[in-house]
């Protein structure tokens, strides 16, 4: 067997391809990151602000991993911070109308994949912009959680509600491993099921994916109630850890699950990108927030940061693009 043979079998082999090279790029530069904080900060690898950075990033890595479906199809969802308000709000009314948690965790559910089924609608079914849709639901819903809380939080105090959030085993959160088994039943969802090919498809070219039967409309509606889904899963563990419904929870979430959504290889054009790159996209955005927040910078140079960060990630998806 010739060398150039040999060298080929092996890139087959270990897929070296353009998306595994990001993923490794990723996962050096969360080294690189985390020991760079870890010089200006000695705390940074104590257990508890890894248990702070575990809890803070569970709702965004829930978040973002349903976005990764939404961007796989083309599409794009600046609504899920004011959902995830919104659908913990409902939950939260019906808890303390019933003090049923298992009426309280249906409500947030089923409340957040409503806007889903809102947004999967409209872009779906009338085909109309994802961009503009989102941004209409993204008011409504904020603007329905604030009429809900009247503008003020409502404190929550019943155990079972607050557990998935609040909850520790050793300095590990128990949203940590909760995560991972949504993670793994996305996966086989994405890659083991027809939906898959359906949300792929879409994403790749919406008139053929009509034409060949794969009905994309409905499969935008679908992408939208299942992210839906995970930001009422969200919106859960937000009450869970901060003991009680806040109206302006999850402000600036959209930016956040977009800017590591896109850092994780997903194209924003459709059709590219996997869910392992969304969770390395959304721990190196966590390990750079919390190690800026570590290191007592400026909350305005954090912003700054943040949008240094998506233009970057944006410019570098526009140039893969025309690859």
């Amino acid at each position: 067997m010739t060398g150039a043979a040999t060298a080929q079998r092996l890139t087959q082999k270990f897929n070296f391809n353009g998306a595994a090279f990001h993923y490794l790029f990723l996962a050096s530069l969360i080294l690189l990151a985390s020991f760079g904080f870890s010089l200006i900060n000695p705390n940074f690898y104590s257990l508890n602000n890894i248990g702070i950075l575990l809890r803070s990033v569970a709702v965004l890595l829930l978040v973002s991993m349903g976005m990764t479906f939404i961007m796989l199809t083309g599409g794009i969802d600046l609504s899920v911070g004011s959902n995830l308000a919104f659908a913990g709000g409902v939950g939260v009314l019906v808890l303390e109308a019933t003090g049923s948690s298992a009426l309280g965790f249906a409500a947030t559910l089923l409340a957040g994949m409503g806007i889903g089924f809102v947004n999967g609608l409209f872009i779906g079914r009338l085909r109309l912009s994802p961009f503009m849709v989102t941004l209409a639901t993204m008011s409504l819903a904020r603007g329905l959680a604030l009429v809900i809380y009247q503008a003020s939080s409502i404190d929550v105090s019943n155990p079972v509600f607050l557990w998935l959030g609040s909850s520790v085993w050793g300095n590990l959160p128990m949203v940590i491993p909760f995560a991972a088994l949504v993670f793994g039943l996305l996966c086989i969802l994405l890659y083991r099921m027809i939906f898959g090919r359906d949300v792929y498809s879409t994403g790749s070219n919406f008139a053929t994916a009509f034409v060949l039967g794969r009905r994309p409309d409905r499969t935008l509606i679908r992408v939208y109630v299942l992210t839906g889904f995970l930001v009422g899963l969200g919106a859960i563990i937000t009450v869970g850890r901060i003991s009680s419904g806040q109206p302006w929870a999850g402000l600036y979430l959209e930016f956040d699950v977009i800017t590591a959504v896109i850092l994780g290889g997903t194209s924003l054009f459709g059709g590219r990108g996997r869910l392992g790159g969304t969770i390395l996209g959304v721990l190196l955005y966590g390990i750079i927030i919390n190690g800026l927040v570590l290191s007592e910078t400026n909350p305005y140079l954090q912003s700054l940061v943040k949008g240094c960060i998506l233009l970057v990630v944006v410019i570098l998806d526009r140039l893969r693009k025309k690859e």
